[in-house]
């Protein structure tokens, strides 16, 4: 659109305007391609969460009864590493005997005890209550079950293997 006139503010105006209209695309394209970019950095991102936990063993996979024996090893060591840590960080936790692994109902506890404070703690998203679970509800309910009723456990200061028959 050519417009003369002999105004100059009404010529200025004009160039304003059509400055600001171009303004207008030039942003317009600038907020397409930003949100074209968001969007493959997010497509992105979600491909690199995706193949990092498919290497990580779900809780399922944490099943002892399925477990090989290098699984078996390998979910050991973690455990016993956790319990550890555990042990010292929580006054409550050295309730846990240190024979534990020797017993095979508390192995299975731990383990689930460790997957509630896996989801709670390292899981991507977690319930706002996960934490305050784990820590009301999951700890002191292993700690009750292992010092009370038919399956307490008396190792605090040496470890009392059950009778094989307890497992039969």
């Amino acid at each position: 659109m050519t417009h003369t006139t002999t105004d100059p503010l009404a010529d200025q105006v004009i160039r304003q305007a059509q400055l600001i209209s171009q303004l207008r695309q030039d942003l317009n394209q600038l907020a397409s391609e930003i949100t074209d970019a968001y969007a493959d950095l997010v497509s992105r991102i979600e491909g690199i969460d995706a193949t990092s936990t498919t290497g990580a063993r779900s809780a399922a996979a944490w099943c002892w009864r399925d477990l090989g024996p290098e699984a078996a090893t390998e979910l050991q060591a973690e455990l016993d590493s956790w319990v550890s840590w555990l042990r010292h960080r929580y006054p409550l936790a050295k309730k846990i005997p240190p024979c534990w692994s020797e017993h095979p109902e508390v192995v299975e506890e731990i383990t689930a005890l460790w997957l509630a404070w896996q989801a709670a703690y390292q899981e991507p998203g977690p319930s706002l209550i996960a934490a305050a679970d784990w820590h009301d509800r999951w700890l002191p309910g292993l700690i009750h079950r292992l010092e009370h009723g038919p399956h307490a456990i008396n190792c605090s200061t040496i470890h009392q293997p059950r009778p094989e028959a307890a497992y039969a």
